[in-house]
């Protein structure tokens, strides 16, 4: 495994980083009462999906997409590891601070607004994960008033962030449709 430590030096490759964010979510459940590490993972999957040409940089922000809000972590501290600037830049502009009492679907207007496409990009691959037909049934069987809620917002996102970057929305509800649903889970870095 590699070493954790503060003190790196050379630059993160998409294995290391998978690694990490093992480390940092370890205990974490998602909606569903799931493990949250498998959820980052899938994450990086879809964007590869989705976005075949996109960069290492770009597939290392969809691992880390969720460290600042869930563990933690700092934009320095990513900074501290030797992340790009542009992989930090993405991380940064799809976190969201948890004072932040604005509703998401002006979190996404405002992510739009920034005009980073690889920020929406990992945004789009996150909202698929979260509307994966899988995670959907366990969280309905859950709270059938969340999963409805959720689901709604995701759908907004991802149609509003199809039309921004200028993909086809159909396209990326079919990818979901068709994604595999047995274990559902990515095996470690084979993105």
């Amino acid at each position: 495994m590699p070493h954790m430590g503060f003190e790196q030096t050379t630059k993160p490759d998409i294995d290391y980083t998978v690694a990490w964010i093992k480390q940092l979510h370890a205990g974490q459940t998602d909606h569903a009462g799931k493990p949250y590490a498998s959820h980052p993972q899938r994450v990086a999957h879809n964007v590869r999906r989705v976005f075949h040409d996109c960069s290492d940089d770009v597939v290392m922000a969809a691992l880390l997409h969720d460290v600042i809000e869930d563990c933690g972590i700092t934009a320095t501290d990513l900074k501290q590891k030797n992340y790009s600037p542009a992989c930090i830049e993405i991380v940064s502009l799809v976190s969201k601070d948890p004072l932040d009492e604005r509703d998401y679907q002006d979190v996404i207007d405002d992510l739009i607004a920034s005009g980073n496409r690889e920020a929406m990009m990992v945004k789009i691959a996150d909202n698929m994960d979260n509307l994966h037909p899988r995670r959907v049934e366990e969280l309905l069987q859950l709270d059938s008033k969340k999963a409805a809620r959720l689901g709604q917002r995701y759908r907004q996102s991802l149609e509003k962030l199809c039309h921004a970057i200028g993909i086809n929305k159909d396209r990326v509800f079919g990818l979901i449709k068709a994604a595999p649903s047995a274990g559902h889970e990515v095996q470690d870095a084979r993105l």
